[in-house]
């Protein structure tokens, strides 16, 4: 039964709890907690360590598509300078052979001509003799 003012009983239970208190506290509890907060930082260490190589691998994988876009402008661009003049290339020699082509033709037309005016003379004699045999033929005698 609990009387008051407490016997000494009461009294070095106390001071017994209280020993026992920080003995406990000195060599486990605070080894424990100490433990455990160095888990706690380690492990939001580990997840800020992860979540800064997340945002330096998003903004490699931005740099890698900017480049990666920036290449194929380029590229593109470089593509299409290459074709207008590649077509530039071809209208210039398209002209060059038709010009060409005109030159030839003329000096061609030019030369028919002549062979055309120098056989029209010898033609037309041919005409006349060929012409000449055929009413004899058909008249059955030569014509004055």
């Amino acid at each position: 039964m609990l009387t008051f003012p407490p016997d000494s009983s009461f009294i070095i239970q106390i001071v017994s709890f209280l020993v026992l208190w920080f003995g406990l506290k000195r060599l486990l509890f605070d080894p424990v907690l100490h433990v455990l907060e160095e888990r706690e930082l380690r492990t939001t260490g580990a997840r800020r360590q992860a979540a800064e190589i997340k945002a330096a691998a998003e903004t490699s994988a931005a740099e890698y598509d900017r480049r990666l876009h920036e290449v194929r402008a380029t590229l593109t661009a470089q593509a299409e300078a290459s074709r207008q003049a590649t077509q530039a290339e071809e209208q210039r020699v398209l002209s060059e052979a038709r010009s060409h082509a005109g030159a030839q033709l003329a000096r061609l037309r030019e030369s028919l001509q002549a062979q055309a005016e120098a056989a029209r003379p010898g033609v037309a004699a041919a005409a006349r003799e060929v012409a000449a045999d055929i009413v004899e033929r058909v008249v059955g005698r030569r014509l004055a």
